[in-house]
């Protein structure tokens, strides 16, 4: 599994790092959107409020955070939203079309989330509670 795990971060990281260093520094070559339709509008309005730039430093952000190893839970916790995004976005919008990229990106993260669930545990406790505050 250890294996299986490093390849899969190593995967994750470098997709995400690669294409968030694209959405803030375009260097691939992308399609221009087409106005009018709901994949062309959407598009247009996140390029041009500023919000791909924030979508790109998280990708970025994430996918070295997941590269750097010990940091690989945070890197998972700032990326899997991000990927329900693309999910969600290529389900909605496109009606498919293009999804198999994030559904390779979700299988890389849930493989990871598995390796890694130890680090998840309090997350699914039933009883957690608040940190004490310290005294002094």
């Amino acid at each position: 599994m250890k294996i299986v795990a490093l390849v899969c971060r190593v995967l994750l990281g470098l997709a995400f790092c690669v294409f968030g260093a694209n959405i803030l520094h375009p260097f691939l070559p992308m399609p221009a959107p087409v106005a009018g339709t709901p994949v062309g509008d959407w598009s247009i309005l996140m390029h041009t409020s500023g919000w791909m730039s924030f979508i790109g430093a998280f990708q970025l952000l994430g996918g070295l955070l997941v590269l750097a190893g010990g940091t690989l839970p945070l890197g998972l916790c700032i990326l899997c939203p991000v990927t329900i995004n693309i999910l969600l976005f290529h389900s909605l919008f496109t009606g498919g079309k293009g999804i198999g990229a994030g559904l390779f990106l979700a299988l890389l993260e849930a493989v990871l989330l598995y390796a890694y669930r130890g680090s998840f545990a309090g997350v699914f406790s039933p009883r957690n509670t608040p940190t004490p505050a310290p005294l002094g």
